[in-house]
Order: structure tokens, then C-alpha cells, then sequence
């Protein structure tokens, strides 16, 4: 089997996540907006990582033009943000980011990293307001998946796990030998 990692890490997770898949597979990671159709189009595994952004994974779009270059591959998306996985959260993702050609891509979500003094100015922005949002909201309304929010706040905080890696490399092994018989 040969394959590649392609991976958009703005803050950390989403690379963190890719080499560790890497040490997993032996597949190279590249960053999505140094990727090469031709180069990636060579191998049979694709895997496209990367941070949700406003319910948007970023690097999908190299997907979404180049996917009738890679018909027949296997690919295989992951991606991460702040919130622990939640089965609303995966379903709202692949709506907005896998449809039409990109369907029946698989999907996994995993919870990354939060360090609002790294971040850009617009991000650092926009996440201070959601807080401030949240933390008018009555407790009781506030779901599993905006908590980290909250109780992170000025925090550095690394969720990341290794083993939330196993359904995919899972998958990808299973098909691997599917593809062998």
C-alpha cells in the first residue's frame, strides 16, 4: 500500500495528528497547499487532515478540485477542532464539506488543541466573543461539545490522543487487504 498524508495544521493538531499517523502507515505528510496533483495523484491512500474552521475543514478544497484526478484511490478525510467528538458535530462537518463528488468519503473527527494567545488576531477575536457568548448562557443550556470553551477559556489545553486514531487505521488496514484478495 501507498499512500499520503496531506495535511492544513494552522495551530498544531492536525500535524500532530498526521505524524502520528505516519509513524502508524510510513505514508510522507505534506502540507495541502504545497500538494501536487501529479505527485499525489501516484498513490493508491489518500488521507486529507485538517482543523475545523466555522464547521469548514481546511485543505478540502484540494479535494473538492482535484477529486476526478484521484477516482479509484482510497481517501480518507480527519479533522480537528476544540470541541470533543460529538456525533452532531461529524454530521454538520461531512454536510458542509463532503458533499456531491466528495460523498461517501470517510470522515473522523478528532479533538485537537486550544491556545487563544496563539492564535491570529481574527481567530483570537472571534473565539473571545464566542466565550463571552457562552458565558451569558444558562448552564444548563450549554452542550457537551461548547464546555471546552468555557472551562479553557485563557488556558493552554492539548486534547489530542493518539488513540483516537484507531477507527481510521483500522479502516485503512481493512481495506488494504481488500484490496489484496
Amino acid at each position: 500500500m501507498k499512500g499520503i498524508i496531506l495535511c492544513r495544521s494552522k495551530y498544531g493538531a492536525s500535524r500532530k495528528y498526521a505524524d502520528w499517523l505516519s509513524e502508524e502507515t510510513g505514508f510522507k505528510v505534506i502540507d495541502t497547499k504545497n500538494a501536487d496533483i501529479k505527485e499525489v495523484s501516484g498513490y493508491d491512500t489518500i488521507i486529507l487532515g485538517g482543523g475545523v474552521y466555522a464547521s469548514a475543514v481546511a485543505g478540502i478544497a484540494f479535494l473538492k478540485k482535484n477529486i476526478d484526478a484521484l477516482r479509484g484511490k482510497k481517501i480518507y478525510v480527519y479533522c480537528c477542532g476544540a470541541a470533543p467528538y460529538d456525533d452532531e458535530i461529524l454530521d454538520i462537518i461531512k454536510k458542509k464539506n463532503l458533499k456531491d463528488k466528495l460523498s461517501g468519503i470517510p470522515c473522523f473527527y478528532y479533538q485537537g488543541m486550544w491556545d487563544l494567545e496563539g492564535m491570529n488576531f481574527a481567530d483570537k477575536a472571534m473565539c473571545k466573543m464566542y466565550i463571552k457568548m457562552l458565558d451569558k448562557k444558562d448552564p444548563s443550556t450549554i452542550s457537551a461539545w461548547e464546555r471546552p470553551f468555557l472551562e479553557a477559556k485563557d488556558k493552554k489545553c492539548d486534547w489530542t490522543k493518539k488513540e483516537y486514531l484507531t477507527p481510521l487505521l483500522e479502516l485503512i488496514r481493512k481495506d488494504a487487504e481488500n484490496s489484496d484478495q
